[in-house]
């Protein structure tokens, strides 16, 4: 299980289905155990560890080298790329942005015999006038709503990412509808995939005419990803030569990333104008 995994021990119960939980380094986690499903949320990034619906297995990757330090992002799960993807944007602001790496508020719970939702959000001072919240909803599937509000009176842009990490078996993979013309962050040129989906020795697109739903399937196990809110869907994996110079990733071969992304044009928000990122699991 995950909690002895990451040596997390309960501080609190919050509701029926919520416990508080913390690390030795002082990381507080919100974990989920409903009869839908058993999860883990960082409060650092809202970030989302781990997902097992029920019945089913686990379905995020999680690096077993990842560290769980405060400051530090986690590798694996759904880290949010906020209020930037990768280095598009504003140069002062980190790369893919800081909200996975900033604590967020608790706002809300609400569980029912069929469903529990958490919320949480984040006002940032880098953002002024702009509120992030980021919204968990389990029910027979996963819902992740990113909603992104401006409260100023300036219009703001951004781009960003659920970027999720998914177990797989990178020579068995196989994602469908991504459709034929990719941008390639690695050549920096425009590909047409006229022989299908196929991993590269390392792999760094971006669909830019891909369908709203991606079937993700490795022969033994398969999952349907839900995209809306998003101009395009990025497949990342790293490959041996770029994963052995990282070192929080510790096996590159058991995962892929499938990203519901903001990248080709950047969103703005009027003043009182709000947008929704979403991503659903099922």
């Amino acid at each position: 299980m995950i909690l002895e995994k990451l040596k997390l021990k309960v501080v609190k119960q919050i509701d029926n289905a919520v416990f508080e939980v913390s690390n030795t380094e002082g990381m507080e986690f919100y974990w989920i155990d409903h009869p839908k499903a058993k999860a883990l949320i960082a409060q650092q990034g809202a970030h989302l560890v781990s997902y097992r619906p029920n019945p089913g297995e686990e379905t995020l990757w999680l690096s077993d080298d990842s560290l769980f330090t405060q400051g530090k992002a986690i590798r694996g799960g759904v880290p949010i790329c906020w209020p930037r993807f990768g280095n598009l944007g504003d140069d002062s602001l980190p790369k893919h942005g800081f909200a996975r790496t900033s604590l967020w508020c608790l706002d809300e719970i609400n569980t029912s015999e069929d469903s529990c939702s958490i919320r949480l959000s984040l006002n940032h001072s880098a953002t002024p006038g702009i509120a992030l919240t980021c919204l968990f909803t389990f029910t027979d599937n996963l819902c992740l709503d990113l909603v992104t509000k401006n409260n100023s009176d300036n219009k703001f842009e951004f781009t960003g990412a659920l970027h999720s990490y998914f177990i797989t078996d990178v020579k068995k993979l196989h994602i469908g509808s991504l459709g034929t013309q990719h941008f390639d962050s690695l050549t920096q040129k425009v590909t047409v995939e006229s022989a299908g989906f196929k991993l590269s020795e390392e792999t760094d697109r971006i669909y830019l005419q891909s369908a709203d739903s991606n079937l993700i399937t490795n022969g033994e196990r398969s999952l349907t990803i839900h995209h809306s809110g998003n101009d395009s869907v990025v497949v990342w994996n790293p490959g041996e030569q770029l994963a052995n110079q990282m070192d929080d990733v510790s096996d590159y071969r058991q995962f892929i990333c499938v990203e519901t992304a903001i990248t080709q044009s950047p969103v703005c928000l009027a003043p009182k104008q709000s947008h929704c990122l979403q991503q659903i699991i099922s």
